[in-house]
């Protein structure tokens, strides 16, 4: 494992540091000359991340750690400091998805969700805002999901956990601007990674992804992607940023037509997910087709927003040449 080259190294903290996003964002800060510090429980796969790295001239750190053990996380940010001085990037990553219906779901296990993907990156804030604030410079990634921005039928108890930490990233980012941290969320779509073998079956539900694939909606980008689009958030940060442009479409969609989009969510339902012996209800249909209409509307709204924006950027660019 190779030492620090010099304090003044950009230096990144990131949780769910083994696989998936975590470790491909790991890899690409570290290729870019970054001095990364990967978190996670699992000691053996952490440590062959930090070889990879090494044997390719990056510098690497793990770190043990249970996120939602307050005490690990300030022993990462103690760790981190003691070997490298400062820590300009925190990335929230660590997190698990939940599937139940709400009348089924299991209570604890849903407390469990919320603690791993709310409490624990407010948790690992705490921790290192002292440090970015003795700095007077630092950036926090929160790895959101575009779920955070509609309600999913079956994924209600994750959406709410994102939801929930989406809410807590623009309330940091107001209380922290005058420190010069940023802070920044990311909102993935569906991603190619051990997401869904690591979803909690916590009551009755059908799989999410069985359900857009049958609907065929199904468009998921790879963990490469979304650790770029980490990487320019760092680069630029901003509050919200989306991996696709696809996932803002929907996400603003969602945000300007929320009923639409429950309309939509319960004709899949009943179209590829329905009750035993009960076909999609007349009434649903109808609702679709008026769904299907206004999410044409939303559309058009959206693009001559787009066009009005450009010819007013354009007009103000015309008048200071």
């Amino acid at each position: 494992m190779q030492t620090a080259r010099s304090h003044l190294n950009k230096v990144m903290i990131i949780t769910g540091a083994s696989g998936g996003i975590g470790a491909v964002t790991a890899r690409l800060f570290a290729k870019r000359g970054w001095t990364v510090v990967l978190a996670a429980r699992s000691e053996d796969k952490l440590a062959a991340i930090v070889k990879e790295i090494s044997a390719l001239g990056g510098t690497a750190h793990s770190v043990v750690a249970d996120v939602t053990v307050q005490e690990d996380l300030h022993n990462l940010v103690r760790q981190t400091v003691a070997r490298f001085g400062r820590i300009d990037v925190l990335v929230n990553n660590a997190g698990a998805g939940i599937s139940g219906t709400l009348e089924s779901i299991n209570v604890d296990q849903l407390a469990y969700i919320f603690a791993l993907n709310v409490v624990a990156p407010v948790a690992a804030l705490q921790a290192v805002v002292p440090t970015m604030k003795a700095q007077r410079s630092g950036i926090i990634v929160n790895v959101s999901s575009l779920i955070e921005d509609m309600a999913v039928p079956y994924m209600s108890g994750y959406g709410a956990s994102k939801a929930a930490l989406g809410y807590l990233s623009d309330a940091a980012a107001i209380e922290l601007a005058s420190y010069n941290i940023s802070v920044v969320k990311v909102l993935p779509g569906m991603t190619k990674t051990e997401f869904g073998g690591n979803l909690i079956q916590a009551g009755t539900a059908t799989s999410l992804e069985e359900l857009f694939e049958k609907a065929g909606v199904l468009n998921s980008v790879t963990p490469d992607t979304v650790a770029e689009t980490i990487w320019q958030a760092v680069q630029t940060p901003r509050r919200k940023v989306y991996v696709t442009l696809t996932d803002k479409f929907v996400g603003n969609s969602t945000r300007l037509a929320p009923g639409v989009t429950n309309l939509l969510l319960k004709a899949a339902i009943q179209r590829y997910a329905p009750i035993e012996g009960q076909g999609m209800a007349k009434s649903v249909r109808q609702d679709l087709n008026t769904a299907a209409l206004a999410t044409v509307g939303v559309a058009m709204a959206l693009v001559i927003g787009v066009i009005a924006w450009r010819e007013k950027w354009h007009q103000k660019n015309r008048r200071r040449g």
